[in-house]
Parts: structure tokens; C-alpha cells; sequence
């Protein structure tokens, strides 16, 4: 038991030390890096955040296979996992036309995998919201929606309604129609993601597998508002760096939930050591 303690501060300990590296690296990362250094550093940001892809995916499978696949908790994390591998395979995608080929990586098959991987994850949980058995007062719930409620504006101004005024002056070609709506459907199913990340976080009650949720949400929100940054800088500030905040965004809500998976994991492995 004591050895299992002091795996998981060790491995807490050692995460929130490569966070903190990371940070520094992103910080100082632009003026020290020259840009004749921008297909290796592109190249090693892209091996961090498709690492830490698949290493959640492999872990949220395999938690969901330790509830077994016929009980609603197993079903939820292999949803979420599931959801990982399709962003992996967005990503994975990509990066292989960003850095490797003269096509360009939007539109293409990455946004497919990338807006699919939606469909799991939000399913996964609505099946977690209605699976915890507590009930919101109507101040919370009015609460949260109003939060909702001002987060939905801000992103429809910034996000698609200012950038489409500036760029097209709601006068769009017909070439651009069809990416402009893949482009819009980001922001869209981030909010819907959002909704539901937030009445689950509502919800949340301290506990050995709420610690995991509690990881899990924090993950989901970094990663939603990456998201939501990446296509804010692409759709108005249209200038690139060799270290976007939003990816280390990105990596670090990754992080996140490949340590909810690993929660879960632990939580299962010391329930089956008493049994």
C-alpha cells in the first residue's frame, strides 16, 4: 500500500515537473529558438502532443476494460477513450500534411477524425451526468447556464461572427463556404462539449473517483479552450510562432486526462487487491 502512495506522488511529482518545463520551454522557447529551426521544432511540439494522445487513449481503454465493457462506467471510458483515438488520428493526419507533404492540412480527412471524436466524448458524458445521482439546486443550474450563456457570446463574436464580418464582409465565395463551415463547426462542438464538461463538473462530490472526474473535466476544459484559441489565432490573427500558447494548452489538458485514466486505474487496482 505504501509503495503504491509513493508511486503516485512520484508520478504526480514528476508530471507537474514536465509541466513546468514545458511552460518555461514555451515561454522562452520563441526568443531563443531561430526560425530556420521551425520544421524541428514543429516536429518535436507534434511528437509531445500525438505521444500524449495515444498514451490517454491506450490508458481510458484499458480503465473501461478493467470495469468490464457490460457495466455503464467501462462504456464511459471507452467512449472517452475512443474520442482520444480520434483526436490522435486528427492530429496524426495533420501533422503528415503540415510537415511532410506541399498540401495543405485544413480542409482535409484530419477534420474529420478531429470533429468525430466529438460524438464519444460527449456521449460518454451525458451517460456520466445522468449517472451521478445528485440533483442541482435551481440557483446552480441557473448558474451555470448563465456562465454558459456569456462563454456561448463571447466565442460566437470572436470566434465566428467578427472574423467572417472582417474577413468576407458577409460576402463569402463559394470556394470558401464549404471550409468556412468545417472552421465554424469547431467552436460548435467545443461549446457542446463544454455544456455537458460543465454540468458533470457541477455535479462533482469529493471521492476517491470523483478525484479522477475532477482531472478528467480540468483536461477537457484546457482542451476545449486550446481549441477554441487555435482557431481565434487562425481566423484573426492569422501570425504563426514557433511556440503557440495553444499548444501547450493542448499538451498540457492532454496530460490531464491520461492522469484521470491513470486515477481510475489506480482506484481499480487497489479494489481488486482487497477483494
Amino acid at each position: 500500500m505504501n509503495d503504491s502512495k509513493n508511486y503516485v506522488k512520484i508520478l504526480y511529482i514528476s508530471v507537474i515537473a514536465f509541466i513546468i518545463l514545458m511552460i518555461t520551454f514555451w515561454l522562452i522557447g520563441n526568443n531563443i529558438f531561430p526560425e530556420d529551426w521551425a520544421f524541428s521544432i514543429s516536429l518535436i511540439q507534434s511528437i509531445l502532443l500525438l505521444s500524449s494522445l495515444c498514451i490517454g487513449t491506450m490508458i481510458l481503454i484499458y480503465a473501461g476494460m478493467m470495469y468490464k465493457l457490460n457495466t455503464i462506467s467501462g462504456k464511459i471510458w471507452i467512449l472517452l477513450g475512443l474520442g482520444m483515438l480520434g483526436w490522435f488520428l486528427g492530429e496524426l493526419i495533420y501533422t503528415y500534411y503540415d510537415l511532410f507533404t506541399a498540401e495543405a492540412p485544413f480542409p482535409s480527412i484530419a477534420d474529420f477524425f478531429y470533429l468525430i471524436a466529438y460524438l464519444p466524448l460527449s456521449i460518454g458524458l451525458i451517460i456520466q451526468m445522468r449517472l451521478i445521482k445528485i440533483k442541482l439546486s435551481k440557483l446552480e443550474i441557473i448558474i451555470v447556464l448563465i456562465l454558459y450563456i456569456i462563454i456561448c457570446i463571447l466565442v460566437s463574436l470572436f470566434v465566428i461572427i467578427f472574423p467572417i464580418q472582417d474577413t468576407y464582409n458577409w460576402s463569402i465565395p463559394s470556394e470558401d463556404i464549404i471550409p468556412l463551415l468545417i472552421s465554424m463547426s469547431y467552436p460548435i462542438v467545443d461549446l457542446i462539449l463544454l455544456f455537458f464538461t460543465m454540468f458533470v463538473l457541477a455535479k462533482l462530490r469529493h471521492g476517491k473517483i470523483s478525484i479522477a472526474w475532477l482531472l478528467m473535466l480540468i483536461g477537457l476544459i484546457f482542451t476545449i479552450l486550446a481549441d477554441i484559441l487555435f482557431n481565434w489565432v487562425e481566423n484573426v490573427v492569422s501570425e504563426t510562432q514557433l511556440f503557440e500558447l495553444y499548444d501547450l494548452i493542448f499538451l498540457i489538458g492532454y496530460i490531464f486526462i491520461c492522469l484521470s485514466g491513470l486515477s481510475i486505474i489506480n482506484v481499480m487496482s487497489k479494489s481488486f487487491v482487497e477483494k
